[in-house]
């Protein structure tokens, strides 16, 4: 039978989200026996599969996540420890010692192997469909849109495409930069990709300074001691807070007081929209309910207190499973994207300010395993925190690192491990996003990311358009969706791009 019509569709961008896009693409034009031409344009200037997240080469590098919410086909979550358990015997070889189950955090180097895997797999799944797949190893650095509603590619070593639809998964930008170190020779602007910290921090008794305390920077200290450094390691961060330490097991929690139901009814009965005060007021009621007791909140303020007897206290309560606040956040895993939705972008700014990093400590937390390998760095004094961060200045040969009690410390090297940049305009390292914004073919949003269509992932232009065949999933989506360093959520929401893109082209 003839093909009826020829269609490109660019997904910019080859991690997880990219690869998730690709597979479930594949899988749909498939059963739906589309009769068009298809051809899928795979781009990434790195690997094809891991990305940067899971590409990084350290076994030391766990996943931050429970292997039952990693599998990358939607609707599944435990894929990925199906897929390890089918392949037991032979990962047994290259991971000795292994742990294998729902509740395991596996080393990120396999699961970037199960990305790897999964692509082949399916590339091969859609050739013989009669789907073209075409791997292209570079940046896609412009785009522009023809009058004829087609996108023009270009990628960063001068090559130019076509394509019908375009995916925007481009992964998480770099930290926004630091203006008067960013040009200096020891400034290390990201711990991405490993083998660029490594090579960079050669002088294993180097000092080390890491901007930043969260899961990055904890990976970065991870990356740099099993490497032999021996030199000392300060994190310096604004809050100075450390992740808490995720249970050996999850516990189920069922909540009361903090539900979608409450909040509709405020909504409701209010006659106004939901707001961050009220969360709050909901999420104490709902902890003191948990616990059976009042709780004197300004004791549970972790600003000014040791992070060392913190840590200690959290592997304590990690392995009793006594922490309400980090149950109360887990339960909310299915509906904190609902509970967002009904927030408007001043209340989602507002979020930002006041709860986001108490909200991320307790809910983004590290595996007990690394929890415990940091608590013995602190132990042996090769690691500090210097919270209150204030200012840092280069001198001719390092840096001084400064917080606003005026205390200081000299670092030989940094490593810039903030979080990623929210804001488009803001993403040094992502022209692309830059020049779309530029050319206004996308509007930020500004809470973080682009301003989309959330029931279809169609970014949406300052002119509202959004047949533009333009589409988001991941970081690009920041401010609309919060949860998007979380791949199960990635994964079900690019299962609603992928089903508008197939619709489009039926």
């Amino acid at each position: 039978m003839q093909k009826e019509s020829s269609h490109v569709i660019a997904i910019v961008g080859a991690g997880a989200t990219g690869v998730a896009c690709l597979i479930q693409l594949v899988i749909k034009l498939k059963v739906s026996r589309n009769k068009s031409d298809i051809e899928i344009l795979l781009f990434d200037k790195t690997d094809f599969g891991p990305g940067l997240a899971y590409g990084t080469g350290e076994t030391g590098h766990l996943l931050n996540t429970r292997a039952r919410l990693m599998g990358i086909m939607p609707g599944e979550p435990m894929h990925f420890v199906e897929w390890m358990q089918t392949h037991e015997k032979d990962l047994q070889k290259s991971y000795p010692g292994l742990t294998i189950g729902p509740d395991s955090y596996p080393p990120r180097t396999l699961y970037g192997e199960y990305l790897s895997q999964m692509l082949s797999e399916h590339r091969r799944f859609g050739e013989k469909a009669g789907i073209k797949v075409r791997l292209i190893k570079s940046a896609v650095n412009d785009a522009d849109l023809s009058s004829t509603k087609q996108w023009s590619l270009i990628t960063e070593d001068g090559q130019q495409f076509t394509s019908d639809y375009l995916i925007l998964a481009t992964g998480n930008p770099q930290p926004s930069a630091f203006g008067e170190i960013e040009h200096h020779a020891n400034y290390i602007s990201s711990p991405w990709p490993t083998s660029r910290l490594l090579n960079s921090v050669r002088d294993k008794n180097a000092r080390v300074g890491v901007i930043g305390s969260s899961l990055t920077a904890i990976d970065s200290v991870i990356s740099l001691v099993n490497n032999g450094h021996a030199g000392p390691i300060c994190l310096f961060s604004k809050e100075g807070y450390l992740p808490r330490v995720q249970f050996r097991k999850e516990k189920e929690y069922e909540r009361q007081v903090l539900t979608l139901g409450t909040i509709r009814k405020i909504i409701r009965e209010r006659g106004r929209q939901i707001r961050v005060v009220d969360l709050i007021r909901l999420f104490r009621e709902e902890a003191e309910l948990a616990s059976g007791q009042k709780i004197d909140w300004k004791l549970e303020d972790r600003a000014g207190k040791d992070a060392r007897d913190l840590l200690s206290q959290d592997l304590k309560q990690a392995k009793e499973g006594e922490s309400w606040f980090q149950q109360i956040l887990y339960s909310l895993r299915y509906d904190a994207y609902s509970i967002w939705q009904l927030l408007n972008a001043d209340q989602k700014l507002l979020y930002t300010k006041w709860i986001k990093t108490f909200v991320d400590v307790n809910r983004h937390a590290i595996p007990l395993e690394n929890g415990e390998k940091i608590l013995k760095l602190f132990g042996t004094g090769q690691l500090l925190i210097l919270g209150n961060s204030k200012d840092i200045e280069p001198t001719d040969d390092g840096f001084i690192l400064k917080n606003a009690e005026n205390r200081t410390w000299e670092a030989d090297y940094i490593v810039n491990a903030a979080g990623p940049a929210a804001l488009i305009s803001k993403m040094d390292d992502m022209p692309l996003l830059r020049s779309l914004l530029e050319k206004e073919l996308i509007e930020e949003y500004p809470a973080g990311g682009v301003l989309a269509d959330t029931r279809t992932l169609q970014v949406l232009s300052p002119s509202k358009d959004q047949h533009n065949n333009l589409y988001a999933a991941g970081h690009p989506l920041l401010g609309l969706q919060l949860d998007v360093n979380a791949l199960w959520f990635n994964v079900e929401q690019v299962d609603l791009l992928t089903n508008d893109i197939i619709s489009r082209l039926s």
